[in-house]
């Protein structure tokens, strides 16, 4: 049975899934959390190793993680065959709860304003539903909250942190959402925006419809299309437009972070906010190694640094809520 999961995993991966194919996947994966885990586990080890420059390490990036599990040298068989039995001996992650810290300010109850707050699990994104429908996914540690005349002309909210903000359509009502360095502004639109105030990289994804950015550090306003995501880096002023899947970078709302060729500084920055964990990196060459690759947030920093360590050779040190990395 767990073969006909894999090739219906595999062709969803693959993109070769027809829609009846993807109806059953999506109804498979959410009938269960081992269904959630079980596709993780294949989707890792498929991430880590699609890339052509990552090929020729198959074998010694299963030879590792099947050590590292069982103690013994693998047999070697058929690729397919080894995602299979990885998934089989893979010790399930210890799944946990998350504290989001969240401020919503209420200055609009005295104007019949209303917001409701739907509560994660600690793997799936804590919801807030503001007064006009417009649904925001927030991301750990963010700081989110609407203006005090929300909906009057504008609809303004503010954002220190991460949210994917699923927008009710108001034509007559712009939607803006303020953070430290822009303005983005939208009208019936899915998209995603990534601003820790400590982090150097602001991010917008957008999902469907448009988005626009107004910013000082921008000489004209930008406006994004489906599957373009625009980055802007603090430190160095700089901003790129570029195109992605942007169902990627959205898929943290679910538990799934993923991770496209990026380096190690950026993965580090984005799972220190995930989970309030400090990380020290004792190499600069090492901080810029890239990885490809989708984290369960149910999984421990333990299971992630040993993930990361099918990838880039590392020695780690954890010490409660702090962890150090260095080269091996």
């Amino acid at each position: 049975m767990e073969n006909k999961y894999i090739k219906l995993i595999i062709d969803y991966l693959e993109g070769h899934s027809n829609k009846d194919e993807i109806n059953e996947f999506y109804e498979w994966v959410n009938k269960s959390d081992s269904n959630k885990e079980f596709f993780f586990d294949i989707k890792m080890l498929y991430d880590a190793n699609k890339s052509p420059k990552n090929l020729d390490n198959i074998d010694e990036s299963w030879e590792r993680l099947f050590k590292k599990k069982t103690g013994k040298k693998p047999y070697y068989f058929n690729f397919w065959y080894k995602w299979a039995s990885y998934a089989a001996i893979v010790l399930f992650a210890v799944m946990f709860s998350t504290v989001f810290f969240l401020t919503i300010l209420k200055d609009g109850e005295g104007k019949g304003l209303n917001t409701r707050y739907i509560g994660g699990d600690g793997l799936e994104a804590d919801i807030v539903e503001l007064p006009d429908g417009t649904r925001v996914s927030l991301g750990s540690t963010t700081t989110f909250h609407y203006a005090k005349d929300f909906g009057e002309k504008k609809r303004i909210v503010y954002l220190e942190g991460e949210a994917f903000f699923d927008v009710a359509k108001q034509k007559n009502k712009p939607f803006i959402v303020k953070t430290r360095e822009q303005d983005i502004e939208a009208l019936g639109t899915k998209f995603n925006v990534m601003a820790y105030s400590m982090d150097s990289l602001v991010i917008t994804t957008l999902l469907e419809g448009s988005v626009r950015l107004t910013s000082a550090h921008l000489s004209e306003k930008i406006t994004l299309h489906p599957n373009e995501q625009f980055t802007y880096n603090r430190n160095t002023k700089v901003s790129s437009l570029q195109k992605v899947d942007a169902r990627q970078f959205v898929s943290w709302t679910s538990g799934y972070y993923y991770f496209p060729g990026q380096s190690l500084e950026v993965i580090l920055d984005r799972l220190s906010h995930v989970y309030g964990v400090k990380f020290t990196v004792l190499s600069e060459d090492l901080y810029k190694k890239t990885f490809t690759g989708t984290f369960y947030r149910g999984q421990s920093i333990k299971d992630i640094m040993e993930i990361v360590n099918l990838s880039i050779p590392i020695k780690y040190v954890i010490d409660d809520r702090h962890v150090t990395i260095l080269e091996i």
